[in-house]
Parts: structure tokens; sequence; C-alpha cells
């Protein structure tokens, strides 16, 4: 028997409508009667809403009928087996999560924060090797020295995997240079520990901040120094240049078809005039010994000499303390009666003043399209050509290894030989080093990274 609530109406009824009310809320059509001042309006909608309460509990009553007899509903059976389906599905998927590892190539990450470290790895990586050729030995040694310093940071296994594969580059294009493994392991070991307390990054930072600000005001500041003295050369640069006069034993040589490559005739300095180009330079400066150029490079630079082979790491052309010092011939080497091998100086600088260029002969191609070098004396103008690019280091006291910044004037045929044998061993390019004894040296030297007082030189032989 139906129910019905204290106005007399159907509390089935009023179940349905409620039912009907919340499909009109859900549909958007429902609008609470407090906005509408028009009963008019709201007469239709509450005649409409009864009707489909009517037809709600008409349903309603169809639906229950089965039950009340005591019969299953076929229909109703098969939506419970699908909501239990869904059921079963979402706590697998539940236990799918909990369980999710992240993977990229061979390897797996445990939490979302280690394979967001992984993937920022895995983009730098591309970058890298889009962008850089990382099996040209210049280019390896300059990434490798940039990630041992932390300059490049990687967070994940897939970036240590990567820089050790840059430090095995390395070790196999050093010509032997990097066997020590040691190094590689502490490079590794210097990568691992680039965290560092947040306040003390702030200071270095700022500290770090403050010194490129002044050595860029510094190097700028050079820059401009040596461009003056470049224009004043080059505007009282007249072309002139002295010429050995040769001996009469030399005259009887070549009679014979014996013929040397350049005079072996002493030459008194005092009686040789300095060029106009470098007169003003030595007015300034009476240690300077000469100029060098390399075309297409930043090497352009005045040449000093002195006694003191350590002044001028420390100060400029004029005698101000200067980190980026001055190019300068060994205090061992003569210029005027040529030793066999003349040896110049220079700092290896990141803003690439004095010798910081010289890296770029490591690059075959560079090398290749940079041979020539020009060098004058205070009284003489010179061509060499690059013969060799060589990398060492400077050895101790019980090191056997050769020094090649001590071979300045070969005494003998097999000391020559052993300077060229050397050199052939050290050269970079494993190529076979044209030199004979008779050839004027001229060699370049740095420092370099490469190992501990690493050293880079190019030898070159005089052609004009």
């Amino acid at each position: 028997m139906e129910e019905l609530d204290k106005n007399g109406v159907s509390l089935e009824l009023s179940a349905a409508g409620v039912a009907a009310d919340k499909m009109a809320r859900a549909n958007g059509a429902y609008e609470h009667p407090s906005k509408t001042e028009d009963k008019d309006v709201e007469k239709p909608r509450r005649d409409a809403g009864l009707a489909s309460l009517q037809e709600e509990s008409e349903v309603t009553t169809e639906e229950t009928k089965p039950k009340e007899q005591g019969k299953e509903d076929p229909e109703a059976s098969d939506r419970k087996a699908e909501e239990a389906k869904k059921e079963e599905s979402e706590e697998a998927s539940e236990d799918e999560k909990k369980n999710a590892k992240f993977v990229i190539g061979d390897f797996t990450f445990k939490t979302f924060h280690e394979y967001r470290d992984a993937q920022e790895d895995v983009k730098k990586i591309e970058l890298i090797n889009r962008e850089l050729d990382i099996h040209d030995p210049a280019t390896a040694v300059r990434l490798y020295n940039m990630i041992r310093a932390g300059e490049i940071a990687f967070k994940s296994p897939i970036g240590e995997q990567f820089f050790d594969h840059i430090a095995d580059i390395v070790a196999d294009r050093s010509v032997g240079l990097l066997e020590d493994r040691a190094v590689i392991e502490e490079a590794d070991d210097a990568v691992k520990n680039q965290k560092r307390i947040g306040a003390a990054i702030i200071g270095l930072a700022v500290l770090a901040f403050a010194y490129f600000g002044y050595s860029e005001l510094h190097t700028m500041m050079e820059t401009r120094r040596m461009s003056k003295l470049q224009e004043q050369v080059s505007a009282s640069d007249s072309g002139e240049s002295y010429t050995y006069e040769k001996s009469d034993a030399e005259d009887a040589e070549e009679s014979n078809g014996e013929t040397k490559k350049w005079s072996d005739a002493y030459v008194d300095p005092s009686t040789l005039t300095v060029m106009d180009k470098f007169a003003t330079l030595q007015e300034e400066n009476e240690d300077t010994a000469g100029w060098i150029k390399i075309d297409d490079t930043e090497i352009d630079y005045p040449i000093v000499q002195t006694e003191d082979n350590e002044y001028y790491l420390s100060h400029d052309f004029d005698k101000n303390e200067d980190s980026n010092g001055t190019l300068f011939v060994d205090s061992r080497c003569d210029l005027v009666n040529p030793t066999t091998n003349t040896i110049i100086y220079g700092h290896n600088m990141k803003s690439g003043l004095m010798f910081g260029s010289l890296k770029s002969y490591l690059d075959e191609d560079y090398y290749n399209d940079h041979k020539t070098i020009h060098f004058s004396t205070l009284y003489e103008d010179r061509t060499y050509e690059i013969v060799a690019v060589c990398l060492s280091k400077v050895a101790y006291q019980d090191d056997d290894s050769y020094r090649y910044y001590n071979f300045i004037d070969a005494a003998s045929d097999s000391e020559f030989q052993a300077f060229y044998e050397n050199v052939q061993s050290l050269s970079v390019y494993g190529t076979d080093v044209d030199l004979s004894s008779d050839d004027q040296l001229l060699t370049l030297s740095t420092c370099n990274s490469y190992v501990e007082d690493g050293r880079l030189f190019l030898v070159a032989k005089r052609v004009e």
C-alpha cells in the first residue's frame, strides 16, 4: 500500500522527484527559485517537474516488480558484474602505480625525482653530441676539464657514464700522457662531490662575478695596449732588413756544391742598426727583442728578452705587474747569431691573450691552416713554418724524461738527433717531422692541462 506524507503526497513519488531534480541540476536546467521573481515562469517548471516525477515513478515501479516477485533482473546482474570488473581494474591500476619504475635505456630509477634528473642529463648529452665533435682531441680535453671543474654538472648515473666516456677519449688521444688512470678517478670524484652549502655558493658566486668583471676590464685594457703597439710598429715599418755577408769559407763550400741553408758567419751586434719599426719600442723598453705574428690568430705581440727568465712571467711590456705576463725569449738564446733553437715562452691565458690560442693547434685542420710564423728580431725579419705540435711536461730532478726546453744549441749531430727523435715521439699527429741538423728552429712553449705541469709546444723551422 502506497505510503503518504502528512500533506498527502506519495513518499515514493517525492523520492523520484529528488532524483529528477538532481538530473536537472547536472544538465544545467535547474535554476533556484530565488534567482527569478517571475512566478508565471516557475509554475510551468513545477508542472514539468511533476510530469518527470510521474514518469520516473512509473519506471521505478516497473524496475522493482521483478524484485518483488523474487526474480533476478539479468540487466542488473550484468551491471553489477561490470562494476565489479571496474573496481578490480582500478585496484590493479593503483597497485601498478605503487610498484612503478622509471626506465631510460639500461638505467632504472626508483623515484620520479631521479628519473627527472636523468632526463635532464640526457638532454645535456644530446646537446653536447649535437654541437661538438667529442672525438676531436682538443674538444674532448676542453669538455673533460669543464666537467671536471664542475662547469658542466650531471646528476645521474647516465651523466657519470658519459663523463667516463669522455675521460676514455682523452686518455686514448693524449699520446700516452694520461696513462695514469688516477687522473681520471680524481676527475670522477670531483664530479660526484659538486654539492656545496648554499651560503658558500652564493658567496663564491659574488666573488667570482667581481673577479670576472675585473678580469674582463683588465683583458680589454691589455688588448687596447697591444693594439696601440701593433699600430706603432706598422706605421714605422719601412721594410728594411739586414742580410748576413758570407765568409770566404762559405763561398768555397758553395763552389764545391755544398750549400748551407743559413750563414754560420759571426755577426757583431754592435755593427747592426735597429730597424725603424722597433726604435720607439726599444726606447719604451730596453728589453725589446722583436715581434711575433701568426696570421689570422690572436698572436701579434712584442717579444722581450732579459737575463731573468722569471721576470716577464708576471710583468707586462711596460714592466707593470700583470698576470698575463709578456712573451719572452729564453735568456740562453742568441738572436743575432742564432742558436740551433730559439724558444719563446708565454702564458696560456683563458682570455686568449699571449699564447692562449696555441691550444687551437690541437685541431689538425687549424694546424694545417696556420703553419706560418712571422718572427722579427730588432735587425731582421724571419719566416718560419710549423712542423710539429707536441705535448710534454716539466720533468722533476729525478725524472729521466726528455726536457725539450733545454735544447738550445746542438753541440753535435747526436744531440740534434736526440731532440728530433723526442719531438717525433711527442708529436700529437704522429707524422714524420721534417727537420735537419742545419735548420734554424723556433719553439713556442706554453702551459697545458693534460697532466700536472703539462706543456704544449710548437716546433717550427726557418724558411726565409
